[in-house]
């Protein structure tokens, strides 16, 4: 399967579109008993214990959307431990019943936590170059090889690896999440890695960091760095971190086959995501350089003719980052009752923050149903251009709650967002690996409104949704486009515990 071939792409999206009819005919019955293990344990490697005396991300939160690309700041082991805990730490600990839920920094869908992270060090202040793999519920690393392999993931990366102290790679253990979602959990791959990457990115910039998300890679290279075998867990993103004069050769490592804790007992294959991924791999430097080239060409997004209303967002910088980051949750009940323009604005703004990747960016448009916003007129909006859009004006609260599923939430919330792409146009330049970019900036985006949304005393919360009728709906702006992800916002009805900083979660029971 070639990456060029885009039939897969479209096979798998179209093939895992919901639908009234298809939620109704599934016929899954979850298998409790079966439940993945939330986290990855390797048996027999050594661990490094991260800094208890991590410094929190104290930038205020409206602040750290905006980057320092100039920064020629290195990392240091401190300043690495908080930005993995800002990432994917663990803020709160819940017991329901005979299961206990470890809730993270960023959200998850279905709190199944698939996404794992790996640092690959070169030049990190107090840790030795190595690869390692983080574990959130004791805040370790595990040793998984011993040296400099920035010049290697450079290789089959992006050469700003190799300036950097430190990358992250980011993987998905399909399983985890195909328990509940089975073959469209796929998607859920890039919705996951992308809100933990808007937590990254903010954090990075809070201390001054460079952060740069690379999308396109060598697959089989960097799995095979982190001893994962990119079926089973694959590498699904690289964050390149801090900046280094250290420059690392390429070397080439040995193959390793670390052994890990089973996650269940059984584990179920789905051969529609392994085909889908297989086919958005990139097998050789050459292809990369070639994709990366395609990969810069800027995405066509719509444009109306019509002037929108202008908005206005808050000038206030907000609470510290990492205070927003322990309050974020996701709302289990909206209030229904208004939120202001300005946070509506602010939202909106916040959303299109600068992202530097490498590809082309931004790849969404944002539609919204607006329910209750002061100042704005009940109705369905694209943002352009940083105006609010008509689409079509009326009260669209059951519109906007069927198009989620039928969900309460997205009845109840003030506003219900729509990141939406010209899926056909990004396929036809990037091939099948532009679904990954596609769905992942869904979910970059959604993170940072999801943490502008809590920065702003609100909530919000993801949610999914029925494919066709969503872009039957904002139709004519949307025949091109297919939507990403979906993000509800608004007062939540209920009084919500903040999470706290928790460096080990045994503790907690």
């Amino acid at each position: 399967m070639k990456n060029s071939e885009i039939t897969e792409a479209i096979n798998y999206h179209e093939s895992t579109k919901h639908s009234y009819v298809s939620v109704r005919t599934g016929g899954h019955v979850l298998d409790w008993a079966n439940k993945p293990h939330p986290f990855k344990i390797y048996e027999n490697l050594p661990k490094t214990p991260l800094p208890r005396d991590i410094p929190p991300p104290t930038k205020p939160v409206f602040e750290s959307f905006t980057q320092q690309p100039s920064s020629e700041k290195s990392l240091d082991l401190k300043t690495l431990a908080s930005t993995l805990y800002f990432t994917g730490g663990i803020t709160r600990v819940v017991e329901y019943g005979w299961e206990t839920v470890y809730f993270r920094a960023a959200p998850a869908t279905g709190a199944l936590y698939p996404i794992e992270l790996y640092v690959v060090a070169g030049d990190v202040d107090g840790l030795e170059p190595g690869v390692y793999h983080f574990d959130p519920k004791a805040f370790c690393l595990t040793v998984l090889r011993r040296g400099d392999f920035r010049g290697f993931l450079s290789k089959y990366s992006n050469s700003a690896v190799a300036e950097c102290s430190a990358a992250v790679v980011f993987t998905s253990i399909g399983w985890r999440n195909a328990w509940k979602y089975r073959e469209r959990s796929y998607r859920h791959w890039f919705w996951d890695s992308g809100v933990m990457a808007a937590n990254m990115l903010l954090t990075c910039n809070s201390f001054d960091l460079r952060c740069r998300l690379l999308t396109g890679f060598v697959d089989n290279e960097v799995n095979m760095l982190l001893g994962v075998d990119g079926v089973r867990e694959a590498a699904v993103l690289v964050a390149a971190l801090g900046h280094s004069d250290k420059h690392p050769d390429d070397a080439r490592p040995d193959v390793i086959e670390p052994k890990t804790r089973p996650l269940s007992r059984h584990e179920k294959r789905y051969p529609l995501i392994e085909r889908m991924h297989m086919a958005s791999c990139l097998y050789s430097a050459e292809e990369l350089l070639s994709w990366l080239a395609a990969a810069a060409e800027p995405t066509p997004l719509p444009k109306p003719r019509e002037h929108g209303q202008a908005l206005n967002p808050s000038a206030e910088d907000g609470a510290p980052l990492w205070e927003v980051i322990l309050r974020r949750g996701s709302t289990r009940k909206f209030s229904r009752t208004p939120i202001t323009y300005d946070t509506f604005s602010t939202i909106v703004r916040k959303a299109f923050a600068e992202v530097p990747t490498d590809y082309h960016g931004p790849v969404v448009s944002l539609f919204v149903i607006v329910n209750d916003v002061e100042g704005v007129e009940p109705g369905a909006y694209m943002v352009c251009d940083g105006t609010l859009v008509t689409v079509k004006k009326g009260q669209f609260r059951r519109v906007s709650g069927y198009l989620c599923l039928e969900q309460r939430l997205g009845e109840d919330a003030a506003a219900v967002f729509f990141p939406m792409a010209p899926l056909m146009n990004i396929l036809g330049r990037m091939g099948n690996r532009g679904y990954r970019v596609a769905q992942l900036e869904g979910g970059i985006r959604a993170g940072l409104m999801y943490l502008a949304a809590y920065g702003l005393g609100i909530g919000a919360t993801g949610l999914t949704f029925y494919d066709d009728d969503v872009k039957q709906f904002f139709s004519p702006f949307s025949d091109d486009l297919e939507n990403m992800i979906v993000l509800a916002v608004g007062n939540p009805a209920y009084r919500a515990k903040s999470g706290k900083i928790i460096l080990d979660a045994d503790e907690c029971l």
